[in-house]
């Protein structure tokens, strides 16, 4: 029994008068190690809002809220829930990633209010049961991917991209019934599949 408490004894003193293995923190800043997961921050340059960071987040830190009465997407990114485990920047679709973890790590505040990024987006909803599509920068970042061709045979890529110059879109006289004539407006998959298949009439 004496043997252990004087190796104890020792291992104490040697702590005493050896240097510290902890940081002086909050005395001092830390700089986090390399590879270090901290608070994700949005880029806003290449952010579409395409939803996908929320699709994989576990700890439902990402709210999305469409507002189809003024075509608008918002984004909620709640860093008190947040695990920082990095799944939405490494699913991001983009060449770079939309959200990229920083090195960021102490921001504990009083309010949540500081805990919150807010991000907006143009809608784009159905023309005709006004469900979501998307938004404009995810169909443009679409077009973009898949290339002048591709995106040619696609009626929401030539509409986003004459949105996109301030070209007027196609005049397309509306009738009660689905018809080929209203394929070049937004459509959600489930209208198109009507449209192309349904004729007047039957």
């Amino acid at each position: 029994m004496i043997l252990p408490k004087l190796r104890e004894l020792k291992e104490a003193i040697t702590a005493i008068f050896s240097r510290r293995y902890t940081t002086k923190f909050p005395a001092e800043p830390h700089e986090p190690a390399e590879g270090f997961r901290g608070k994700p921050v949005p880029d806003d340059k290449w952010c579409i809002g395409c939803e996908a960071c929320s699709e994989v987040c576990p700890a439902g830190a990402i709210e999305i809220e469409d507002d189809r009465k003024n075509n608008k997407r918002i984004i909620r990114r709640l860093y008190d829930r947040c695990i920082y485990c990095g799944q939405c920047e490494l699913e991001c679709p983009q060449p770079k990633p939309g959200v990229v973890l920083t090195k960021e790590y102490d921001f504990a505040d009083f309010t949540k209010d500081s805990m919150r990024c807010v991000q907006e987006f143009e809608l784009i909803t159905c023309g005709k049961c006004g469900c979501t599509v998307g938004t404009v920068d995810q169909l443009l970042a679409t077009a973009r991917r898949i290339g002048p061709a591709l995106a040619s045979a696609g009626p929401e890529m030539i509409l986003v991209r004459q949105n996109e110059i301030g070209a007027p879109g196609p005049q397309v006289r509306r009738r009660k019934e689905d018809t080929r004539s209203d394929i070049m407006v937004f459509l959600c998959p489930s209208c198109r599949h009507k449209v192309y298949t349904t004729e007047a009439g039957k």
